[in-house]
C-alpha cells in the first residue's frame, strides 16, 4: 500500500500570525504608554467665571496698598489641633505701664499688614488684633486708671504705651502706638512710622475704604488656594514676586483637613505660559509637595501634613 504523507502545517501562515500578533501588542503597549505620558503632563486648568467668595470682617482693616497680609485665627487653630499651647504660654504681649500681659490663649485672631511709605520709601508693620471679652475689659479698665498720652483720630482713642519687646532678648522697653477700635486693638511698634501706620488703618476702616480683598487678582489667588468656601486657619497675602521668575502675587492658605492641615500656596504669573515654563522648577522649590496644578495663571503647590507642622506653617509665606 503507498505511504501516507504526513500534513505538514503551515509554516508561512503561523510566522505571520505571531509577528502580526507582536505588531499588534507593541502598538497597543505603545498606545497606553503614550496615553499615560500624556495624561501625566501639567495642563491648564481653569478657575471659573463665577466662584464664591466669603468676605470677612477683618478684611476691612486692610487698605488695597498693603503689600503683604498675615491673618492667623488662634481659635481655630486651637480647636483643630486640640492643642492648648500650640503658641505656647509666654506672653505675646506686655503692656509695662499697665502690668498687664496678654497670653495667646487670649487671643481670637491676630491680622498683621504691612503698608508701604512712599515718603520714606520704606513699610511700616501694624497689627489688628481680636481679644476675647474679658481680655478687652480688663485692658480698657487697665489704661482708664493709668494716666497714659492720648489722642484722638477718626473718633477712636489712640495712645502711646510702654511696652516690652518680648521678640528681643534682652526685654527692651519700646513705644508702641495703640488704638482701640470695635472692640479690636490696633497696634505698631515701629519708632518711626508706627502712629502713620495706625492711623491709615483706622481711616482704612471708617472710610470703608476699597480693599486689598476688592482685588480681583487676589480672590482668584485665595480660590486657587481653597480657601474661599472653608474655614482656614491662616491666610497669607504677599503682592510681591517670589522665587520663581515674573510672579507679582503668592497667596497662601492653611486648612484643617482631616486628621492635618493642608496647606497651599498659589503663586501669580503674568500669564499660564509662564506658570507652565516654571512647573518642573516649582518640584525643586517646593519638593515632595502632594501636588502641583496651574490654574490659569497661577502654579498651585500643595502639601498635606500633621498637626505638628502646623504652627511652623502659620508663620509666614
Amino acid at each position: 500500500m503507498p505511504r501516507k504523507k504526513n500534513k505538514q502545517p503551515p509554516r508561512k501562515q503561523s510566522h505571520s500570525l505571531r509577528t502580526y500578533s507582536f505588531l499588534t501588542t507593541f502598538a497597543l503597549l505603545t498606545i497606553i504608554v503614550g496615553a499615560s505620558y500624556y495624561y501625566s503632563l501639567p495642563k491648564v486648568e481653569h478657575i471659573p467665571d463665577k466662584f464664591q467668595f466669603q468676605a470677612a470682617s477683618w478684611m476691612a482693616f486692610v487698605p488695597q496698598t498693603a503689600q503683604y497680609v498675615a491673618y492667623v485665627d488662634y481659635q481655630q487653630a486651637y480647636s483643630a489641633s486640640g492643642n492648648a499651647t500650640i503658641f505656647g504660654r509666654s506672653p505675646i504681649f506686655q503692656f509695662y505701664q499697665l502690668q498687664l500681659e496678654i497670653p495667646p490663649q487670649s487671643i481670637l485672631y491676630d491680622l498683621d499688614v504691612q503698608l508701604p511709605e512712599p515718603s520714606s520709601n520704606s513699610a511700616v508693620t501694624v497689627s489688628v488684633i481680636k481679644l476675647r471679652n474679658d481680655t478687652m475689659r480688663i485692658l480698657i479698665s487697665a489704661i482708664a486708671k493709668t494716666n497714659l498720652a492720648k489722642s484722638e483720630y477718626d473718633g477712636y482713642p489712640v495712645y502711646t504705651i510702654l511696652m516690652i519687646n518680648v521678640a528681643s532678648s534682652q526685654q527692651k522697653l519700646i513705644n508702641a502706638i495703640v488704638a482701640v477700635a470695635e472692640g479690636l486693638l490696633i497696634l505698631s511698634i515701629d519708632p518711626n512710622l508706627g502712629r502713620a501706620g495706625v492711623e491709615t488703618i483706622l481711616d482704612q476702616y471708617t472710610t470703608n475704604g476699597p480693599s486689598l480683598f476688592d482685588n480681583y487678582d487676589v480672590r482668584r489667588g485665595i480660590y486657587a488656594s481653597g480657601a474661599t468656601d472653608k474655614t482656614y486657619i491662616g491666610l497669607f497675602v504677599g503682592t510681591f514676586s517670589s522665587q520663581f521668575n515674573n510672579t507679582r502675587m503668592i497667596v497662601k492658605s492653611v486648612i484643617a483637613e482631616g486628621n492635618g492641615i493642608s496647606v497651599t500656596r498659589s503663586v501669580l504669573f503674568p500669564t499660564s505660559d509662564f506658570a507652565m515654563d516654571e512647573f518642573d522648577h516649582a518640584h525643586n522649590v517646593y519638593r515632595d509637595a502632594e501636588s502641583y496644578r496651574v490654574l490659569d495663571q497661577w502654579l498651585v503647590i500643595s502639601y498635606n501634613y500633621n498637626y505638628d507642622k502646623l504652627r511652623g506653617e502659620l508663620t509666614g509665606i
